[in-house]
């Protein structure tokens, strides 16, 4: 089966893709087109003609070769001139200008930022995913990186853009990178699985990650060595961990895996048997007991929201309890 991976760029690597010049900025009319044939978030810049840090924005920021290459392959980049004169239109409203003295403002531009005009602002869009934020001020190229992996490693499913953006940068700004430690005995090797249900039956969490992802790298810094996160999961589950490019040969719930290949990506057979169709990383898998699939989550979980579902699970709370029952019960016990 061939798969489609759906791969989240690693900043600290060459992209192969990086040989755009220019980003292919769009009007509204033509990215909302092509939304409507794949949905992909977009990227709007404000600006005004006579903004000094928007220009510079254009010249650091949207200038960064990787930058460029990974926004026209992810995004819809779309510039909003804050001042034009011009009527516009979009997702079916007209926005005529307002007058302003002897300038203008663009009401469709005065309605994203809600009245609070600043130069640059840059709004993210994501109508599929309910996602609207706006971030006013110029940002630099480590900052965008941040806002772009969030989108693309679908960490908006489960993480706040601001507690994604304080873990994203303890782990790659230059000076703070962390020397990542695992509490021992964390990880089980798939051989001793099998003799470890047998003296004690524990659920399993299988951690899936890759060495271009951004997230799973924040995970294994942050997440898995949290104290909190760790002693939850260790006892509660068996926790496993597969590389998807792994070269190693395995036998998970009683079936052997090795890697397909490179008419598969040189991606390992058991990745792409928990994956349906596209591959996504990070991503936990949690079986119980008997070895069923009880949930499959596809996307960075932070410490705060991890430790609830792994509790929650872990502990059968699922049985009795809705999760929105059992979050307010957290909240109330300051979890």
């Amino acid at each position: 089966m061939r798969l489609f991976v759906l791969i989240g760029f690693c900043w600290l690597a060459t992209s192969v893709f990086a040989q755009e010049e220019k980003i292919k900025w769009l009007t509204l009319e033509e990215a909302e087109r092509q939304y409507a044939k794949e949905p992909r978030p977009m990227i709007i810049d404000i600006y005004t003609d006579w903004c000094g840090w928007c220009k510079h924005m254009d010249k650091t920021t949207y200038g960064q070769p990787t930058i460029v290459s990974f926004i026209n392959r992810y995004f819809y980049p779309v510039k909003i001139n804050a001042e034009s004169a011009d009527t516009m239109q979009f997702r079916g409203k007209i926005y005529p200008p307002l007058k302003n003295g002897e300038r203008y403002i663009s009401s469709l531009a005065a309605e994203m930022l809600k009245g609070k005009m600043s130069y640059p602002t840059t709004v993210f869009l994501y109508d599929k995913e309910n996602v609207n934020i706006v971030v006013p001020g110029y940002l630099d190229v480590a900052k965008m990186e941040a806002f772009l992996i969030y989108f693309t490693e679908n960490a908006y499913f489960s993480t706040n853009i601001n507690d994604f953006i304080v873990d994203f940068e303890q782990v790659f700004t230059p000076g703070k990178e962390m020397q990542e430690k695992r509490p021992e005995p964390y990880w089980t090797s798939f051989q001793d699985l099998e003799n470890k249900q047998k003296a004690e039956n524990k659920k399993v969490l299988l951690y899936l990650s890759a060495p271009w992802s951004n997230s799973s790298k924040m995970m294994e810094q942050l997440v898995f060595p949290d104290s909190t996160f760790s002693s939850i999961a260790q006892k509660y589950y068996y926790c496993l961990h597969l590389d998807v490019l792994s070269q190693d040969t395995l036998t998970f719930m009683t079936h052997r895996f090795a890697n397909a290949g490179k008419e598969n990506n040189n991606l390992h057979q058991l990745a792409i048997a928990l994956s349906d169709k596209i591959l996504r990383v990070p991503s936990i898998y949690i079986f119980d007991e008997e070895g069923k699939l009880m949930e499959s989550l596809y996307f960075y979980l932070d410490r705060g929201k991890g430790d609830m579902i792994l509790d929650y699970i872990g502990s059968d709370t699922y049985k009795n309890m809705t999760w929105t029952d059992y979050v307010k019960m957290k909240s109330k016990e300051g979890f």
